[in-house]
């Protein structure tokens, strides 16, 4: 009896045992199962970041996004120099951003390898636009020569008031680019690589006294909240033509006229109201003291291209100069 009990007990315990390594083991294959599962997931996740970074197809498609990214912060924080080019009491500037170029003016013939050579050693090849203010000589002299050294765009000028041998030599190599110059009788607005460009033409073809100088284009080049405005040599008249011109307001002037002064020299300055002022001027041509005063009561910092080049470094909400 005792030994049928046993036999009893053993069978039991052994179901047991057997039963409860069952469960186990099917705990056990859940656990797998589960865990293959995520396993799973996860080598899809890595395999689909290797394929991306391996295949030959979707790289491309992947680094494009990244590029389209970087583009559009770029432009955001686009950067805008200006160098105020030292060549006597004479008009030079070239603008250049991230991908574009733009020359307002060209300075004297005679300091024409100044200009050409600076823009060599920015390694220009191509300027996308060329704005010349006015045909005096020392605004349009260089015009020929960044005419034959580079490849231009597209040239805007005002109406020609006056004839010389620098004009003839500027509608010569115009000629010879296969160019045809762009006068402008109405306001021109574009923006170009994150900068604004609004150019002002003169409101009349007819101007009582200096009427060369009173023909200025002017020019507002803008980005963000900072703003250069180009005056060319716009004098009384055209001075007066402008205190009736909207969006003139900019952080930086560059003075009409090499700081010379007249009657509306005030009136204007406190209607752009500039934090900081250029002046195209020599030492055998200085500007006026009373400009510089006039300047100086306005709280504007000035610099005179006669002590050197000023380069101006411009964001959408700094701007740095140097000279």
């Amino acid at each position: 009896m005792k030994r049928k009990i046993t036999s009893i007990i053993t069978i039991l315990t052994l179901t047991a045992f057997v039963f409860t390594s069952l469960v186990a083991c099917g705990k056990s294959s859940n656990a797998v199962e589960i865990e293959s599962s995520q396993e799973g997931t996860e080598s899809q996740v890595t395999t689909g970041e290797n394929s991306a970074s391996t295949s030959s197809e979707p790289a491309p498609s992947s680094q494009s996004g990244t590029t389209s990214t970087t583009t559009a912060t770029t432009t955001s924080g686009t950067t805008l120099t200006i160098t105020c080019i030292k060549g006597g009491a004479a008009d030079a500037f070239v603008l250049i951003s991230d991908n574009h170029v733009t020359v307002i003016d060209t300075g004297l013939d005679k300091k024409a390898d100044i200009l050409v050579d600076f823009l060599n050693e920015q390694g220009v090849t191509r300027v996308d636009e060329l704005i010349i203010t006015h045909f005096d000589k020392d605004h349009v002299g260089g015009a020929d020569h960044v005419l034959n050294n580079f490849e231009v765009g597209t040239v805007y000028t005002t109406y020609h008031s006056k004839e010389s041998d620098d004009i003839t030599n500027y509608m010569e190599a115009l000629s010879a680019a296969g160019l045809v110059e762009t006068t402008v009788s109405e306001v021109i607005s574009y923006e170009a690589d994150g900068v604004s460009f609004t150019i002002y033409p003169p409101q009349t073809q007819s101007y009582s006294r200096k009427e060369s100088n009173n023909s200025s284009l002017v020019i507002r080049a803008s980005i963000g909240e900072n703003s250069m405005l180009f005056a060319g040599d716009a004098e009384y008249e055209r001075i007066s033509e402008l205190l009736q011109t909207e969006g003139l307001k900019s952080t930086i002037l560059k003075v009409p006229h090499h700081g010379r002064y007249n009657d509306n020299t005030k009136a204007f300055i406190d209607y752009v109201d500039p934090e900081y002022a250029i002046i195209t001027s020599s030492t055998s041509e200085p500007e006026d003291q009373q400009v510089l005063d006039i300047l100086a009561a306005a709280g504007v910092t000035t610099y005179l291209t006669r002590d050197g080049n000023v380069t101006i470094i411009m964001t959408e909400t700094a701007v740095e100069i140097d000279q």
